[in-house]
């Protein structure tokens, strides 16, 4: 676990981010390869939990929320460095640096009366996926109070690129309101980008326009396959989502409603 305690992880870090391309369609979003150092993303894989403790929901709806509640002493130690130390220290700071624009323009397009730089920003701790053959999330938006959404590809050696996340379009596009995921029509979605499954590669989109979806086909092979993800979301503090809620009309506010450090 020397990994843990070198230093060099966070100008990795910053330099995988300056090298990733900001796109701005179908919505602002970037595609950060070997966002984290290799010894690093080893340990990460080394300490995803054992199959077993995934078993308490249904196959495709299996999560673990991070820091784990029960996991072997490894496990617990990596991903608890990660939510403690990677993502607030390291990878936050970066993204909001690499977004700033689009989130200005998100923030006075929302909230005109309210200076873009007085919003503070804090991450979720985030929740590690397994997904299966068969799987599949229809094209949507995240809860609104999350602006950012990071999704990290926690892909082994064997596995295969394809399968990754389709970003979207949406014909006669709509304002998503409330806490809840905002779920579109597929008839209505057009895919505009495919990212691939890609070892240590992370897809960072601002939670705005247009939607995402995912989906494994059912025949996808081998028939044991695993895919994992690590996502956790970027969003307001509870004082700064405050703030902006309070500058709302009374009837827009419930739009924003919604946890700030989870889900």
């Amino acid at each position: 676990m020397e990994v843990v305690g070198k230093t060099g992880i966070g100008s990795h870090i910053e330099r995988a981010v300056r090298r990733a391309d900001l796109h701005l369609d179908p919505f602002p979003y970037a595609v950060i390869d070997d966002v984290l150092p290799a010894d690093l993303y080893g340990c990460l894989l080394r300490g995803i939990p054992p199959l077993e403790l995934f078993g308490d929901r249904p196959v495709n709806k299996q999560q673990l929320a991070v820091p784990f509640s029960l996991a072997p002493a490894y496990a617990n130690r990596v991903w608890r460095f990660v939510t403690s130390a990677i993502v607030p220290e390291f990878i936050v700071p970066r993204i909001i640096e690499q977004f700033r624009a689009p989130i200005d323009d998100w923030i006075a397009l929302n909230w005109p009366d309210v200076t873009p730089g007085s919003v503070q920003f804090h991450s979720s701790d985030g929740r590690l996926l397994l997904r299966r053959r068969g799987y599949r999330i229809p094209p949507h938006r995240d809860p609104k109070w999350g602006f950012i959404t990071c999704i990290l590809y926690l892909a082994r050696r064997d596995d295969s690129e394809s399968w990754g996340t389709q970003l979207y379009t949406i014909n006669a596009d709509e304002e998503a309101r409330g806490a809840a995921p905002h779920w579109v029509d597929p008839a209505r979605c057009q895919c505009v980008a495919d990212v691939t499954f890609r070892a240590n590669r992370m897809l960072v989109l601002l939670n705005s326009v247009g939607a995402h979806g995912a989906h494994i086909p059912a025949d996808a092979q081998p028939e044991t396959l695993e895919r994992y993800i690590y996502q956790f979301r970027i969003a307001p503090t509870v004082e700064s989502m405050a703030m902006l809620k309070a500058t709302l009309p009374e009837e827009r506010r419930p739009f924003w409603a919604g946890k700030s450090a989870d889900y």
